[in-house]
């Protein structure tokens, strides 16, 4: 039971981190890379301004 729940929280925590990880590179981003990637400005704001949770 403990271990599972230790895991359970490992993956929360990894995937919070690669989701930070993701969004420093989108705020990092020049406008010709977002047009590459077809993402506007906007919606990356919209990003980051969401909290850090699941989905």
């Amino acid at each position: 039971m403990f271990v599972r729940v230790w895991r359970t929280l490992v993956d929360l925590v990894r995937a919070r981190r690669q989701r930070s990880r993701v969004r420093c590179q989108l705020a990092a981003m020049t406008e010709r890379e977002l047009q590459d990637c077809g993402m506007t400005r906007a919606e990356i704001a919209y990003e980051l301004t969401k909290p850090v949770r699941r989905k």
